[in-house]
């Protein structure tokens, strides 16, 4: 639980510092700058991992599972400008629904009563937070299924791989099979020079961002990929709402204040 708690607060991390940057940077060349820059840590964590390989078991489900993350990434993008970003929330929300359905066909793993009640509290604060209805005419909405899907699976196959291999080595070969998709699949605009000019941010980004993986595959070696996915929805939709009171001096609506029980009431019951 530590692990996954942990985690969910260096994507949260994460998505401060990335947004920082997306403000000088062409998202698409960020998502591909991202992959590079943490691959050299993940290759350091796999050398004082002794630079084991996995068994040949590995191969086939760590496969899918970076192409279904490249594939999240590549339709997050699409969604996110075609559509409004509340929208593509409220459906991206699912994710830990389809994880808990996928770990079952695939893992055989059962989630408890408490667990599917704090999945769809956490499921259904998010939607709430985002503020808005779905639109089903909206063309950012396929995109934001899409994405939904591929990553709500992912993360059964990521556990699946990390059964067979270390998550160091797990961590290099994901990223590696990102990068190949999105620079095949990506117009990308390189922008080198202008993300060294926020030097500052680009390597807080790549910290937390290594570490929001790897402490990800340690958490789901104790807990089943639908409870890592809530955790994660929803410790960052919360930790988003405190910024914004915080830093920008947002005041908590209704709605909001409610979404935030309730993401703490799904935190008890996976306890």
């Amino acid at each position: 639980m530590i692990f996954s708690f942990l985690s969910a607060l260096c994507w949260s991390l994460f998505d401060i510092a990335r947004k920082e940057l997306a403000q000088h940077v062409n998202p698409k060349f960020l998502s591909l700058a991202m992959s590079v820059s943490v691959l050299p840590l993940f290759f350091l964590s796999w050398g004082f991992q002794g630079f084991q390989f996995p068994s040949s078991s590995y191969y086939f489900p760590a496969t899918i599972s970076g192409v279904l993350a490249a594939i999240g990434s590549v339709c997050f993008m699409f969604a996110i400008s075609k559509g409004k970003l509340a929208i593509v929330l409220s459906i991206t929300a699912c994710t830990p629904f389809i994880s808990a359905v996928f770990s079952f066909f695939f893992l055989e793993e059962l989630l408890s009563q408490f667990e599917w009640l704090g999945i769809a509290l956490v499921v259904f604060a998010i939607m709430l937070l985002a503020g808005t209805s779905i639109n089903t005419r909206d063309k950012s909405s396929l995109y934001a299924l899409i994405t939904a899907l591929a990553w709500g699976t992912c993360i059964v196959f990521d556990k699946q791989a990390l059964t067979h291999g270390s998550s160091s080595f797990h961590g290099m070969f994901l990223t590696s099979i990102i990068i190949a998709v999105l620079s095949i699949s990506l117009r990308i605009d390189y922008q080198w020079r202008a993300l060294l000019r926020n030097f500052k941010w680009w390597l807080i980004a790549v910290v937390v961002f290594f570490g929001a993986v790897f402490l990800q595959f340690a958490a789901l070696e104790y807990l089943n990929p639908g409870v890592v996915e809530a955790i994660k929805r929803g410790i960052g939709i919360v930790l988003a709402v405190i910024i914004g009171c915080v830093f920008h001096k947002e005041i908590l609506s209704s709605k909001q204040i409610i979404g935030v029980c309730l993401v703490l009431s799904a935190t008890y019951f996976f306890m």
